[in-house]
């Protein structure tokens, strides 16, 4: 089947463009004229451009997703048919890719595909869980009500990874110029006071030896340094792409107290919203399992859901099966049993969403409480080092009698 790019005019005299796969550029006019279009322009895409184009496609964001998914819910619940839903987003667009995304979903929809497909077709634009989520919502005839709930979803993942984040950053920036002021100092400072003490043939401490060696193996291998940092940077990223040695990793930084906590947290947030929103849309329970699993990030605790969804559908309880694997952290998984009991599943894991959610706030609000003294005592450290190693030198040649 090859793949072509059309332009056509609907019934409604407007310009649309899209792809079709046909077997032959005479089927794909056949295709488009039994839709009741006008072809203007019809042209085979090449495969491997296709597929370079998909490579180094911008995706989406989590908050371009979420503006969709809100704007056509709102469309959709004031009985707006979904084509046209999508050319009014459209007209009010000015995101290129976006644009092009919401194009290609609105020439799948005039097609005959459902809403889902018609996303799916975007490459993994969409996360599957979404994707499964908007299924239940056609299935169910409830699109406008779970395209909202999905948006609410969505905006919360925002919210809480915006806290993450920023908590994050300052820890980063604050180390990041501790390196720059040290290696200014080493590289552009050190020389200039270190040829003073050599033209005058004095011996120099170790201390300042030691500096002064420093500055000389910086100077002269600092782009090798940099090359293999940036070796370094890009083989961890083209491992990380392996999941085995991915999941390795991350088994190692869990056992890092402050990375571990965090890591586990947020992914155990990830899957009590993803499952708690997909229940209740409706979705069956192993359906739901398995979309929540793919969703996250943190490799061990989707191969132990993956692992107690196989108990499951043998029949067991979700409390059990969870627990027997080590899934989710203990305050998830008692907030699963409760509602599991009292048959408020999705209510309760929203609960244990949110008081997680306020838990690592606080805790990586104490991380940089915490960091922010002592990066400042070992970048003074380290400065301090550098200006006693200059300075003792200038105190010896002063005490030298005359």
């Amino acid at each position: 089947m090859s793949v072509f790019e059309y332009q056509a005019i609907n019934q409604k005299q407007q310009k649309i463009s899209g792809l079709i796969e046909s077997d032959h550029i005479k089927n794909a006019r056949i295709q488009l004229k039994e839709q009741e279009l006008i072809v203007l322009t019809i042209t085979p895409t090449k495969q491997h451009s296709a597929k370079a184009k998909r490579l180094f496609q911008k995706h989406l964001s989590m908050a371009d997703i979420a503006m969709l998914t809100r704007q056509l819910g709102s469309l959709i619940q004031a009985a707006i048919p979904i084509d046209q839903a999508l050319n009014t987003i459209l007209q009010n667009q000015h995101k290129k890719h976006l644009v092009k995304i919401i194009k290609q979903t609105h020439s799948q929809i005039l097609q005959g595909q459902s809403l889902a497909k018609s996303l799916n077709s975007n490459h993994g634009q969409f996360p599957d869980y979404y994707i499964a989520t908007i299924e239940l919502g056609e299935a169910s005839a409830k699109l406008g009500t779970i395209l909202e709930a999905l948006a609410i979803d969505i905006e919360k993942q925002q919210q809480f990874r915006r806290k993450v984040s920023a908590a994050m950053i300052y820890p980063m920036v604050v180390s990041v110029i501790a390196l720059v002021v040290v290696y200014s100092l080493l590289v552009f400072i050190v020389p200039q006071i270190a040829a003073v003490f050599q033209d005058s043939g004095q011996e120099l401490p170790g201390i300042t030896t030691f500096v002064i060696n420093l500055n000389e193996f910086l100077t002269e291998h600092s782009i090798i340094i940099f090359s293999i940092l940036l070796l370094l940077i890009l083989s961890v990223k083209l491992l990380l792409k392996n999941p085995n040695i991915k999941e390795k990793m991350q088994r190692l930084l869990v056992k890092i107290p402050a990375i571990g906590k965090v890591l586990i947290t947020t992914n155990a947030i990830r899957f009590a919203r993803t499952f708690a929103l997909l229940y209740e849309s409706g979705a069956p329970v192993i359906s739901a399992l398995n979309n929540s699993a793919m969703a996250l990030n943190y490799l061990p605790m989707r191969q132990a859901i993956l692992k107690a969804r196989e108990k499951v559908r043998e029949g067991s309880s979700l409390f059990s099966a969870f627990k027997q694997y080590q899934a989710l952290p203990p305050v998830t998984l008692y907030m699963l049993a409760s509602g599991e009991t009292s048959g408020q599943l999705a209510k309760m894991l929203n609960k244990a969403a949110q008081n997680q959610e306020s838990e690592i706030d606080y805790y990586t609000t104490k991380l940089v409480n915490i960091f922010e003294p002592v990066m400042i005592l070992i970048m003074g450290g380290v400065v301090l080092f550098i200006v006693l190693a200059m300075l003792l030198p200038i105190f010896e040649l002063n005490q030298i009698p005359l």
